[in-house]
């Protein structure tokens, strides 16, 4: 062992000076804290991986999907379709060219798309299906009252309802069991018709057929042969329903006209008579002559009266605002060439006045005889515009005369027309109600003709285009798809859980989150042992880098030593502690392994065991005692010299965590801890601590502003998100540094292909390592 370690207390006096030297490192977290921020790419092959995750999930859930529908699929009753075609056609084809009396709608409903949905449901209505089954007895057929029909099944799901049937006749025993419940007999056939009726419409389909006339009708049933009866027989009573129809309106129809065309000539006979009678009471034989005459003339005198009042509204406008603001704003006044004359000499002798009236009085004659003559144009002015103002009122005054007696005319006029008007409409009146009711009787009569002539020509309108056939092969269960929409359904029932567990489960799950969603360095990624060696023990895993220098994980480890040694902007760190969020990441293996990759370059190295709750260091090094170490000298027991341990590996130097002590964080949190960790960092090259986890303890934030830089251990699908982010903002917090993670475990086979695409390639560049110098 070496002994040159410096005493504590010279320790503690150059604590500070480590410190401040740690300053200049500038770790990888306040680098990434300036950079912007990375937005995250949608990857297909992060979905890729979330499929390998929960392969078995999928697996699972397609393999259950997919038994259930098979164990459905096989367990139905087979049903078979049949199917015919009828045609109906909205054109009814008649040598009388009858346009539809009998169905009671003209020709343009006929056409419409409404007339195929009008069959559609008459096809199923509940009565016309009463009839078939009637006409079929279909209520003692075995075949259609019996168990196997779409309603009931075979083998496990058979089994299943018969249990129900059972439990619900123990549960509610039936009514006919006690004889003075006994239903009466109509009732019970009305209760047995009702349930074939629901038989039948479940199994019938009514489809037309788009952009034709035709309807297809199909039927299922677990017999062939009564599927195609069943269809076969509803197409022809349906037929004979419809020309008992035709048949019954026919005669309801020529009853209805008969009664009609009685009334028709009655009323027509009625009105002549009046009409005769008006024409003798006033002598009129043609008033249109006249009537014209007077209505031409009261159109000329409303035309003129219409032109007396535009005129008149003009000039008593004219006048009106004469009368309120005068004649100077006229358009007469000012532009009439005379007043702007006289206007124009007014202007002028004043101009003249003002002129002399400075230097004179007005008794100076010049000045007097100016006066004069301004005073004569004024009064020359003032006779003027009244002469204008005049005419207008003269205009004003003619108009409004004119109006008043055009008026009166109009008025005249107008009497005369209504009387004549009067007396013509009410002739034409009686005219209009006489030809309008030979009209009405004459289309009666022709009508009531043409059905008497119809009524045994009608062809009919619907038509039956294919009977129905017995299908050779069932209908449902249509196996083939059933299985193949189990797949599926099953594949993406399969890949949505799977998605839903991945969103529920908030753990890291790809090494690039470290840096995207923490800022927190990747250093390395340690492969997962191979399969062989799943068995080993924790102390051969922990010294792989000695024992299987050419092995994966050693070279795991040296490409993470050059990322910690690159860590820093200045110097390598010295001092790194290594911790995880969790416990059983792997971090006392990835600090043994780190301190003997150390050695390869003749480093001194001190590994330190922190974890002063559980400690494992001591078992890797073959120490099954751990009675004295690092607790007992920050307790005060036991000297430096005699915790500080040789091992088998040149260089490698180890101090045990001791018993475990009541207080750790206490201990750690000590300035004997710091100085020991200041001193230790002048003697060795390197120091190593493995801290206990985070989660949960003190220690990680009292030791991780003592050392140049943490080391977070990491597992895939371990590790939480939110215990990384609030390890981060705790140690940054307390002005610790982060070097970044080394992720623990990372799958080297299909699912990890991603990290590491295999390790031949090590093999062949591999070389011969010896600790503490190159082969």
């Amino acid at each position: 062992m070496n002994n040159k370690t410096e005493p504590i207390d010279n320790a503690g006096d150059n604590s500070q000076a480590i410190m401040s030297a740690g300053e200049t490192h500038l770790p990888s977290t306040r680098v990434y804290e300036t950079m912007p921020p990375v937005e995250e790419e949608i990857n297909l092959r992060d979905y890729l991986d979330v499929i390998l995750r929960r392969r078995w999930v999928i697996i699972i859930t397609l393999l259950v999907t997919f038994s259930l529908v098979a164990v459905f699929t096989f367990s139905s009753t087979p049903l078979f379709l049949a199917q015919g075609t009828l045609k109906a056609s909205p054109r009814v084809a008649s040598i009388t060219n009858f346009k539809g009396i009998a169905q009671g709608m003209d020709e343009s409903f006929m056409q419409s798309k409404e007339f195929i949905a009008t069959q559609v449901k008459l096809l199923q209505n509940e009565g016309l299906l009463i009839k078939l089954i009637k006409k079929m007895d279909l209520q003692d057929n075995v075949l259609f009252a019996g168990k196997k029909d779409n309603d009931t099944g075979s083998g496990i799901l058979g089994g299943v309802k018969e249990a129900f049937a059972s439990l619900k006749n123990m549960i509610r025993p039936r009514l006919d069991s006690d004889p003075a419940n006994k239903m009466n007999r109509k009732v019970q056939e009305n209760i047995t018709l009702d349930n074939n009726l629901g038989k039948i419409k479940n199994a019938l389909t009514i489809t037309p057929v788009r952009g034709t006339q035709l309807i297809n009708i199909s039927f299922q049933n677990p017999h062939a042969g009564l599927a195609a009866d069943i269809v076969n027989n509803l197409m022809k009573e349906f037929l004979q329903v419809n020309a008992e129809q035709k048949l019954a309106a026919f005669h309801s129809s020529g009853v209805f006209l008969d009664k009609q065309v009685n009334a028709s000539k009655i009323k027509l006979e009625k009105s002549e008579k009046e009409l005769n009678a008006y024409a003798r009471r006033t002598g009129i034989i043609s008033l249109n002559s006249k009537l014209n005459l007077i209505m031409g003339q009261l159109e000329a005198v409303n035309e003129a009266l219409a032109q007396a009042v535009t005129a008149r509204i003009s000039k008593e406008s004219l006048y009106l605002q004469t009368k309120k603001n005068g004649g100077e704003n006229l358009p007469q006044v000012l532009n009439n060439p005379l007043l702007q004359n006289l206007k124009q000499q007014y202007s002028e002798l004043r101009s003249q006045y003002e002129v002399l009236s400075t230097v004179f009085k007005d008794q100076y004659p010049k000045v007097k005889k100016l006066k004069a003559q301004m005073q004569d144009l004024r009064n020359r002015y003032a006779q003027e515009q009244q002469q204008i103002l005049d005419s207008i009122r003269l205009a004003y005054e003619e108009a409004l005369e004119k109006e008043k007696r055009l008026t009166k005319k109009a008025e005249s006029q107008k009497k005369l027309a209504i009387e004549l008007n009067s007396r013509a409409t009410q002739y034409k009146i009686l005219r209009r109600e006489v030809t309008t009711n030979r009209e009405v009787y004459s289309s009666l009569l022709s009508r009531s003709k043409e059905i008497e002539a119809s009524a045994g020509s009608d062809n009919g309108n619907i038509m039956i285009v294919s009977m129905a056939r017995p299908p050779l092969y069932p209908y449902k269960p249509k196996v083939a798809r059933n299985l193949l929409l189990g797949i599926v359904l099953g594949s993406f029932a399969g890949v949505g859980l799977a998605f839903v567990l991945e969103y529920l489960d908030d753990t890291i799950k790809n090494p690039d989150e470290f840096p995207q969603r923490y800022h927190i360095p990747v250093l390395g990624l340690i492969p997962f042992r191979d399969a062989g060696k799943t068995d080993d023990k924790f102390d051969e895993i922990a010294l792989t880098f000695y024992n299987e220098p050419k092995a994966p994980l050693s070279e795991a480890i040296r490409t993470a030593m050059v990322a910690i040694n690159l860590s820093t902007a200045a110097t390598p760190p010295k001092t790194v502690l290594i911790t995880s969020v969790l416990p059983n990441a792997g971090k006392s293996t990835m600090a043994s392994n780190l301190s003997l990759s150390l050695l390869a370059s003749s480093a001194k190295v001190l590994l330190i065991d922190t974890d002063l709750r559980k400690p494992g260091l001591h078992k890797i090094f073959g120490r099954k005692d751990n009675s004295i170490g690092l607790s007992n000298f920050l307790a005060g027991t036991a000297d430096i010299d005699e915790v500080i341990m040789k091992t088998e590996f040149p260089n490698l130097f180890f101090i045990p965590s001791g018993p475990i002590p009541p207080s750790p964080a206490e201990l750690l949190a000590s300035s004997t801890m710091r100085a020991f960790i200041a001193a230790a960092a002048r003697e060795y090259d390197y120091l190593i601590l493995d801290a206990p986890p985070f989660h949960g303890f003190a220690e990680i934030l009292i030791l991780s502003n003592m050392v140049d830089g943490v080391i977070l251990t990491t597992q895939l699908n371990r590790t939480p998100r939110d215990g990384v982010e609030y390890f981060r903002k705790a140690v940054t917090n307390v002005g610790g540094r982060i070097l970044g993670t080394l992720v623990n475990k990372v799958p080297t086979g299909k699912s990890g292909s991603r990290y590491y695409g295999g390790y031949k390639y090590y093999k062949y560049y591999s070389y011969d390592y010896e600790y503490g110098r190159d082969a």
